[in-house]
């Protein structure tokens, strides 16, 4: 018996490329429009939710939906732009929300992850054996900025790969990475692990920090740590040049993954909190 899933609200360009990449698994998707979504869902297995650059109409639409779907179990992921991201983050999370986002161009390796994540109707395939020895660059980057910059000592306590991109702290910082190597590097902080870091990093109290504040630092805490480990990497098949950082809060988010890139979770914890760097590099073929 194949998966049922629903591309709810696709434009024409974004429905034909959403299907085409579920047409590879074993896979049955229909069209739904948003007036019979709610309606409708108790007949799938997975929902894929287009979510435009605004924001507000989506948000009744997607509460409207988890209220129709009383107690059948059937996960929505959000798919939308780089644009459409900041807003649809609010919604990720809790009873009333989303379980995942997914980022435009769809990519196969994330459309695969998320079936057999929420379906279990793929098995992810193995991960893809890498040289790690870009990992350390990182670690010690991490340790050296958060002792530099905020005066806190942290350990590293883990290792693994993951099943896909997801962060999931409530602060994100997310940096590109191009050039010799490919991908992204990414730290995800919980809420007062993040306060508390910005807070030292600025001398200020947590009556005197603002959300702003907390997004900046996050976000130039990931440009020294990424800048820290190019200048190791510089001379190396995993040299890179750097994007500008993109800071995410409110909960968990998907990074957009390139396909067939594994990502290391390095795992830390300081002032006894846990906090992880996401790290998805390769070589590139050029």
């Amino acid at each position: 018996m194949s998966t049922e899933v629903a591309l709810i609200g696709f434009p024409r360009l974004q429905e034909q490329i959403a299907t085409r990449l579920l047409s590879e698994h074993d896979v049955h998707v229909e069209h739904v429009g948003h007036e019979e979504a709610a309606a409708r869902l108790q007949m799938f297995n997975l929902a894929l939710f287009f979510w435009p650059d605004g924001g507000e109409v989506a948000m009744q639409r997607l509460k409207a939906m988890k209220e129709g779907l009383g107690d059948h179990v059937c996960p929505i992921v959000i798919v939308t732009s780089h644009t459409g991201q900041y807003t649809a983050q609010h919604s990720v999370g809790g009873n009333d929300g989303a379980e995942d986002i997914m980022l435009t161009p769809l990519q196969p390796h994330d459309v695969l992850q998320k079936l057999s994540k929420y379906t279990g109707a793929v098995k992810a395939k193995d991960p893809i054996a890498v040289d790690a020895d870009f990992i350390n660059p990182f670690v010690s980057g991490t340790v050296e900025t958060l002792k530099q910059m905020a005066g806190m000592n942290c350990e590293r306590t883990g290792l693994r790969l993951a099943p896909d991109a997801t962060s999931t702290g409530f602060y994100s910082g997310t940096i590109g990475l191009s050039g010799k190597a490919e991908g992204f590097v990414s730290v995800t902080f919980s809420k007062d692990l993040a306060t508390n870091i910005v807070c030292k990093m600025l001398s200020m109290t947590t009556e005197e920090v603002t959300e702003e504040d907390i997004r900046d630092g996050v976000g130039e805490f990931m440009n020294v740590v990424a800048g820290a480990a190019k200048a190791e990497l510089v001379n190396t098949k995993h040299a890179f040049s750097l994007s500008i950082p993109q800071v995410f809060s409110g909960g968990p988010h998907t990074a957009a993954q390139p396909r067939g890139i594994p990502v290391f979770v390095i795992e830390f914890k300081a002032d006894g909190e846990r906090f992880d760097v996401l790290v998805c590099l390769r070589q590139t073929h050029s």
